[in-house]
Parts: structure tokens; sequence; C-alpha cells
């Protein structure tokens, strides 16, 4: 994770990868380039979670969700972006009500789907009509905003490289429309 010195009144970022989907790929890499254009500083996990169980791996995403808060507890404001296993730390972002954007959330997980909804600080879901993750019918009960990236799938693609430069311009549009538009400034909590 990125350098916690200096973050009073700061924006941090923490970005989460999925288990086969890294930071460095497009649909996390563009909209945390974007954030970190306007002055967001950046932290972001790195994993090698494969060979872990499903407890494991749950444990491993809370544990670097719970040291981003631990980094930034005099940060101005706290945003979350993660993508599919990363999504594990809606808990995290929940309990310290921190605003999160949810790249192909697990929405087939009742516990994910609970903590995203029981967060009190805006979030913001994101994925395609052909995510096997995606369950509508769980985003709605969230009550979070929405927004679907036509019919990408899983792993942020569509076989048509023109309509996947699209979609990452939309998402990163979102990302960074929602990072200016929330007001969630951190209380200390």
């Amino acid at each position: 994770m990125g350098n916690a010195s200096n973050v009073d009144d700061e924006r941090c970022l923490l970005v989460l990868p999925g288990l086969n989907y890294p930071a460095q790929l497009p649909g996390l890499y563009l909209p945390m380039r974007a954030l970190s254009l306007e002055g967001w500083k950046v932290f972001h996990g790195q994993w090698e979670l494969a060979d872990l169980s499903a407890p494991e791996r749950r444990a491993a995403v809370s544990e670097a969700a719970a040291e981003f808060v631990c980094r930034t507890a005099g940060a101005g404001r706290r945003l979350i972006m993660a993508k599919s296993l990363g999504t594990l730390a809606a808990g995290c972002a929940a309990d310290h009500a921190i605003p999160a954007v949810w790249v192909t959330p697990l929405l087939r997980d009742d516990r994910c789907v609970r903590d995203i909804a029981r967060s009190s600080a805006p979030a913001l879901l994101v994925a395609g009509s052909r995510d096997w993750a995606w369950d509508d019918a769980a985003a709605r009960r969230t009550g979070k905003r929405r927004l679907q990236l036509g019919t990408c799938d899983h792993a942020l693609l569509t076989g048509d490289w023109r309509e996947e430069v699209e979609m990452l311009e939309v998402l990163t549009s979102a990302v960074a429309d929602f990072a200016r538009d929330f007001t969630c400034v951190n209380s200390g909590v």
C-alpha cells in the first residue's frame, strides 16, 4: 500500500483488485489514474490469493481495507474502489462509512450484499449485463446507485475493442463524477 505520511486533509483512494484482475488492468487503472490526476492519494492492494480458501481470501481483503482505514485516519475524504474479490471489503467500508465504487461486485455473496446495503455512505455498483457475479435484484436491494456497462462480462470485456474503449471511458467518467459528488467527509470514525 502507499505511504501513509501526511494524509491530513487529503483525499485518499484505496484500490482493491480482483482475484485475476490487478490494478494495472484498464478497468481499475484508468479510474485510478483519473482520480490521481485530480489530486487523490492512491493506495492499492496487491495479493496472491488463488491458493487460499474463501474465508482466507475474505480475511485478506478485509485486512487490506482495515490497514487503509488506519493509515488514512486523518484524511479529509476517503474512497474505496474495488473489483470482484476486492468488494469483500464492503464490511469495512460500511463499518467506517467510507464511500465506495464496487466494480463487478460479488452480488451472489449474501454477506457482501448485506454489507453494501448497510453502509450509510454513498456507493456506486458497476457491472455489465454478462457478468456472472451480478444479480440485479440484489443490486436494487442495496439501495445504492447502479451503472450497467453495456454487455461486458466479469472481466469487463465485450469482444469488440471499440465497445470496450467506450465502456472504459464511461466507467472512468462515472468514477470521477462519483468522487466529485459525494460529500461524506471523514469524521474520524
